[in-house]
């Protein structure tokens, strides 16, 4: 059964495939694949020049002088997602991003999700350079957007049922609701033991390292965009 929303925010159930991804997230995840791909065709000085264009390094923005292509400083906050070290990064990555990306995308529209999505992404990397400020290593990855996404599907998760289907919690609800908080608790005690771990891939890759605090800027960024994205919205009482 899959899902529609109707003008007044509810989600309705309606006739058609078990699993039907919106065009948005399906097509974001075939560009990760694609970029992937044509890096790893293209051999490593291609790799090693994308790195240096567009993967997101404290050390352009403080520190000591670092080698950078004039306005990497800037774009690298947004295209740093977009690269991958290895296909099981990437696998990682877009599994999660079907996942919950698909009912944001859903609720939100191809607009407003990909908005969430570059939100998310800036909120990962302005997280890491709070903490690295100056430092120089090289972030990769979307992890901030799925992490964002992950935020944002929560208030749809345990949203309450009304007549035609079911409305997101409002942020006054979140914070009350027993069921929400822990599985925001999980995910960050995940996130945590991962990123001191390191056993679900690299998202530093001079250290090896998860970028936990990437996550946890797309986490905070994406469930304050969704609320900012879908405010206008008239939900269903």
């Amino acid at each position: 059964m899959s899902q529609t929303v109707n003008r007044q925010g509810a989600w309705q159930g309606g006739a058609g495939p078990v699993f039907n991804a919106p065009a948005s997230v399906i097509g974001l995840i075939a560009m990760l694949v694609a970029i992937h791909a044509a890096l790893m065709a293209a051999g490593e000085d291609w790799q090693i020049w994308a790195l240096y264009a567009f993967a997101f390094v404290p050390a352009r923005l403080g520190g000591e002088a670092f080698p950078m292509i004039a306005g990497s400083q800037v774009w690298s906050f947004l295209t740093y997602a977009f690269l991958h070290g290895d296909w099981t990064h990437l696998l990682f990555n877009s599994l999660w991003l079907l996942v919950f990306g698909t009912p944001v995308a859903r609720y939100l529209g191809a607009g407003r999700f990909l908005a969430l999505c570059a939100i998310a992404t800036i909120g990962g990397a302005a997280a890491s350079l709070a903490l690295y400020w100056g430092d120089q290593v090289i972030m990769i990855g979307a992890s901030g957007a799925v992490s964002g996404m992950l935020a944002a599907a929560i208030p749809i998760m345990y949203g309450h049922r009304v007549p035609g289907g079911a409305r997101p919690l409002t942020a006054a609800e979140l914070l009350q609701n027993v069921r929400a908080l822990g599985f925001m608790a999980i995910w960050l005690a995940i996130t945590l033991v991962s990123g001191a771990s390191g056993w679900t891939g690299n998202a530093f890759l001079e250290e090896g390292g998860i970028a936990w605090e990437a996550h946890i800027g797309g986490f905070v960024f994406g469930l304050a965009a969704f609320y900012l994205l879908a405010r206008r919205r008239v939900y269903s009482a």
